[in-house]
């Protein structure tokens, strides 16, 4: 991020919360929040204004932000990066990241399935602009040859004792931080669905233009327009995982 902007990095340091059981990680975001936000009250006594405050946070961190930004009001922007499923899809907004939690929410998805799928991230949009990339579940290059005996112990694993070595779930900051250094690697399309998207149902962009997900989502002049904008584009299946999607159309007479 030094390489294209001059900003302060602050790194939240939250290991001996999270490496708990998930249940207890869970709650635990609420404290983590409530420190971040008492850090930002202390930066506005200096001066600092919250709204130049960008928040990214992974799986149960993306929580956490939306923690801080309900509780310290006028965040400029928070980037929740899969956001933790278990114990957080279908609750209240109050308890998990929301579109209100800051004047931008955006959210990538990488392993977005209910339970007992293997999917780590919430499926329900929950932000201002809502990513799925591959479809927000499974990611190509992540070659899953676990049985599904082997799957169920995963997930039990997870949620039992916050151990994951998902790589669905880790390829969203992976995507955040190729984004930094590709701004134009990551377009995406307004869509329903992802079958659609596939089928070529969303092309080509509407008169509003489309997004770029990752780190350059809040120069989309429509971003704010609506809550819950969903986006759906697909990506390479290495490093830096950017891809381009083109429609061709074919008239064929005689």
């Amino acid at each position: 991020m030094f390489q294209v902007e001059d900003v302060n990095c602050i790194c939240i340091d939250w290991s001996g919360g999270s490496s708990t059981l998930y249940s207890q990680a869970s709650n635990n975001i609420r404290v983590v929040g409530t420190e971040v936000a008492y850090f930002i009250n202390i930066l506005m006594e200096y001066g600092y204004s919250p709204s130049k405050v960008h928040l990214i946070g992974h799986s149960l961190g993306a929580h956490a932000a939306g923690e801080t930004g309900r509780r310290r009001t006028g965040i400029g922007r928070i980037t929740g990066l899969d956001p933790a499923g278990p114990l957080f899809e279908g609750t209240p907004p109050k308890v998990r990241l929301d579109p209100s939690d800051a004047r931008f929410v955006d959210v990538i998805h990488s392993n977005a399935a209910h339970l007992p799928v293997v999917g780590f991230g919430m499926v329900n949009t929950t932000g201002h602009l809502d990513f799925y990339p591959n479809g927000g579940t499974i990611m190509p290059g992540c070659n899953d040859r676990r049985t599904p005996v082997e799957k169920r112990d995963h997930i039990h694993n997870f949620v039992f004792t916050g151990a994951s070595n998902s790589c669905h779930h880790s390829r969203s900051h992976q995507f955040y931080f190729q984004s930094i250094l590709h701004p134009k690697g990551f377009l995406a399309y307004p869509c329903s669905r992802y079958d659609f998207f596939q089928l070529g149902l969303c092309f080509p962009c509407p008169s509003e233009g489309c997004p770029m997900m990752g780190h350059y989502a809040d120069q989309f002049p429509a971003k704010l327009e609506k809550i819950h904008q969903k986006y759906f584009l697909n990506t390479g299946a290495d490093p830096p995982f950017t891809s381009w999607s083109h429609s061709i159309s074919l008239k064929l007479s005689g």
